[in-house]
């Protein structure tokens, strides 16, 4: 059935809420390979506030080593024993990048979670998961925010 999972993450323990259920749809649908994808903004622009162009490269570059290190971090921990899971790094805006990703690397389902924004933060920072979901032409499911959450 499902060959290749995406699963996209950005450190945050929002995204890492649906670490669970990834290793559970993997073993029971016997997927046989996942990748673990962190998104990193492709402009250098927010670091040239502080550094010049040469420290605000190495600046974007530590970023990404950082996100790599993570994801192999994560990788480890979640101890898939019959699937061969890949940390990758890409850079640009992370929707896109997910999408694009998606379209390049054979991905058939993409896991991942909601960030449970709403109103004005909603609409001044957009929903990457929104705009996945929307565009994917590869199903997509969503584990919304509240549901990581411990219960009251």
């Amino acid at each position: 059935m499902y060959k290749k999972l995406l699963v996209p993450l950005d450190t945050s323990g929002e995204a890492e809420c649906v670490l669970p259920l990834v290793k559970e749809t993997v073993e029971v649908y016997g997927i046989p390979e996942v990748v673990l994808l962190s998104v990193i903004g492709s402009t250098t622009e927010p670091y040239t506030l502080y550094l010049d162009a040469e420290g605000a490269k190495e600046a974007l570059e530590s970023v990404a080593k950082n996100a790599f290190q993570y994801l192999e971090k994560t990788k480890e921990s979640l101890d898939l024993k019959e699937a061969d899971v890949t940390p990758s790094v890409w850079f640009g805006h992370p929707a896109d990048a997910i999408l694009d990703f998606t379209s390049s690397n054979d991905i058939d389902l993409i896991i991942m979670s909601t960030h449970g924004r709403s109103g004005v933060s909603k609409w001044l920072i957009g929903s990457v998961a929104e705009k996945v979901l929307k565009s994917s032409t590869v199903p997509v499911l969503l584990v919304p925010a509240v549901a990581c959450r411990p219960a009251k």
